[in-house]
């Protein structure tokens, strides 16, 4: 039998080469500035995030320049200091020649801290905020992707509007580089090469994780295209258009308007605004492969999409079942828009969320720590997730009656190591020991018990949108400095995960732990004396 030849790869496009370019060269600049003396994985992700992230402030002063706006030479102030600080970092720091699990899951907290502090600084030199938890809570839902805010975004400058925008975009872009990069060497709740199905599906779209990053990229710019030439098309304005498309794709879900999409009064930028958002809880690789090949089949045949369509079919039917009113367009509608907007994290508003029931606001609720599927640029715990440990307890059920019974979990045609099960396990259980003490301090700091747990739930899916008596957006205007320290906290921690964030903070500990070790042998070796 005559051997198949190999299929040939098919060529790259002029976007994703152009695409694969800036992202090696970003790349290459790092290693090339990164010939320090001292060998640290956290100093060379540090120097890097500020070393990038200051074309940002640059681009966001020029517009707010030609706008004629107050804030462009403190962007460009800020954004000349955070550059000449990534410089020092990277230049004394060099990549390390061995890299551990545990410093790898040290770089990405300390990379999405140099993050927070880089647009903490823009926030507090532009004068967005004069408060440093303030400053600090918004940073957090800048770069996590998180609709919660105190700021009136109608009185921003076009300056700070795009800054924010732009840096709920590139974050979930970050995700992606994570995503193909970082998360199949730390194992994060089950995203791993042992089981995950994640970053095994992004990885199959190319033999090198490079070009993987950048197909991915290029689906992802592409859409972001496609929804802001859309949202024009509808009428709306061109910056609205801009920051609507940034932010809905994202997932982050920040507006040009105090009233979200609401403001807008208008069905067809309302139902575009769902297409987007169901696009940004949808797996990239999914899309992208059905795109390339023209199979529309791919989606139907994919188990977690079926499950993704399945849930909000599900929950839209509930709201609309427990709704006082007769079902019309626009109740449909809007019901359909605070689905996609719960499951996809994104957090935009349009309709009365007063009028949705309890039952239904449960329901949301539980979508919201649902999140997206795997593999998007959503927030929340993953739809894959709950699917496995759906069947996780399906088959302990079964274990129960048959004890000597030997079954593998799949997913399709992917199985799932009990290794990545564990984690998966692991990840849901810290998470809620995390959760439970986040509420108390809400609930102390200001809240009813209702707004301070839902409110907790939502911000560690990176949602924003709360339930109770202060209303969807409410929430974070209403706690002190303490509830907006431990809000930033939590929105962080859901977007990159609870694992790397308590081994950083083990590693913070371990000189000490260390030196207390030391002084206690000291101590017994003179009493041994």
């Amino acid at each position: 039998m005559t051997p198949r030849p190999p299929a040939r790869a098919p060529a790259r496009g002029f976007a994703q080469r152009l695409t694969g370019r800036l992202l090696s060269w970003s790349a290459s600049l790092i290693q090339a500035l990164s010939r320090g003396k001292t060998e640290s994985a956290v100093g060379v992700t540090i120097g890097a995030v500020w070393v990038l992230s200051a074309p940002l402030f640059v681009a966001c002063s020029i517009a707010d320049f030609i706008d004629g706006g107050p804030d462009y030479l403190a962007l460009l102030v800020t954004g000349a200091a955070i550059e000449v600080a990534g410089l020092l970092v990277v230049r004394l720091s060099s990549f390390p020649s061995s890299l551990p699990i545990s410093r790898l899951f040290a770089a990405v907290a300390c990379g999405a801290s140099a993050a927070l502090v880089a647009v903490t600084a823009a926030h507090l030199a532009t004068g967005a905020t004069s408060n440093l938890d303030v400053a600090i809570v918004e940073a957090a839902a800048t770069i996590t992707g998180t609709n919660a805010s105190t700021i009136n975004p109608e009185v921003l400058s076009l300056g700070m509007l795009l800054f924010r925008a732009l840096g709920q975009w590139l974050s979930a872009a970050a995700i992606i580089i994570v995503l193909v990069r970082v998360l199949p060497h730390l194992g994060v709740g089950g995203l791993d090469a042992d089981g995950g199905v994640a970053t095994r599906s992004a990885r199959r779209l190319a033999p090198r994780s490079g070009s993987t990053m950048a197909r991915l990229v290029t689906i992802y710019v592409a859409l972001t295209g496609l929804l802001g030439l859309s949202f024009l098309l509808a009428g709306m304005p061109f910056v609205d258009s801009l920051v609507h498309s940034l932010t809905t794709i994202s997932s982050g879900g920040f507006s040009s308007r105090m009233g979200s999409i609401a403001s807008f009064d208008s069905a067809t930028i309302e139902w575009i605004t769902i297409v987007g958002m169901f696009a940004a809880g949808t797996s990239l690789p999914l899309i992208f492969r059905a795109m390339r090949r023209g199979d529309l089949h791919r989606f139907v045949r994919s188990p977690e999409f079926r499950v993704y369509v399945g849930l909000i079919a599900t929950v839209t039917f509930a709201v609309l079942a427990w709704s006082d009113d007769l079902p019309t367009a626009s109740t449909i509608r809007h019901a359909i828009f605070l689905t996609v907007s719960s499951i996809s994290t994104t957090g935009h508003i349009a309709g009365d969320m007063g009028s949705v029931s309890f039952g239904g606001e449960a329901l949301l609720l539980v979508l919201m720590a649902v999140g997206g599927m795997s593999a998007s640029v959503a927030g929340g715990f993953k739809v894959m997730r709950f699917m496995v440990l759906g069947q996780y307890i399906g088959r302990e059920l079964r274990r129960s009656i048959h004890p000597t019974a030997v079954e593998k979990i799949h997913l399709g045609r992917s199985s799932i190591g009990e290794t990545a099960l564990a984690r998966i396990i692991g990840e849901l259980f810290l998470a809620t020991m995390l959760l439970v003490p986040t509420v108390l301090v809400l609930g102390a700091d200001g809240l009813d018990i209702e707004g301070a747990f839902t409110f907790a739930v939502s911000i560690m899916s990176n949602v924003g949108v709360g339930f109770g008596e202060f209303g969807p957006t409410g929430h974070l205007g209403s706690v002190g400095a303490i509830g907006h320290v431990a809000a930033s906290l939590l929105m962080v921690i859901g977007r990159i995960s609870v694992t790397p964030v308590l081994v950083a903070l083990g590693g913070v500990g371990e000189p000490a732990q260390t030196a207390l070790r030391r002084w206690r042998m000291s101590r017994r070796e003179v009493v041994v004396r």
